[in-house]
């Protein structure tokens, strides 16, 4: 049987309620609020060592435009990229 981390299970909770947040910024098309999100996670992915997670949310960032217009081709897939690394089942 696997041993349970659960600090690194409840921050990769954390992460991904982040990453709804994301989401849920970009469906309300309020970009700068999704961009906001995805740089705070990468910070916190970076000052936990999560190195796929910083790389993922790095990606999304890229996708996001500077102004209010829509993200660019492909943030779908980021946005997926980055829910994979942060599974949180156990």
């Amino acid at each position: 049987m696997a041993t349970i981390d659960r600090d690194i299970t409840l921050t990769r909770d954390r992460l991904a309620k982040d990453a709804s947040a994301i989401g849920r910024a970009m469906i309300e098309g309020d970009m700068e609020e999704a961009r906001f999100r995805a740089y705070l996670l990468r910070s916190q992915a970076s000052e936990m060592g999560l190195e796929e997670v910083e790389k993922a949310a790095l990606m999304v960032v890229v996708m996001l435009p500077s102004d209010e217009s829509q993200p660019k081709r492909g943030i779908g897939r980021a946005m997926l990229r980055l829910c994979d690394t942060l599974d949180v089942r156990y």
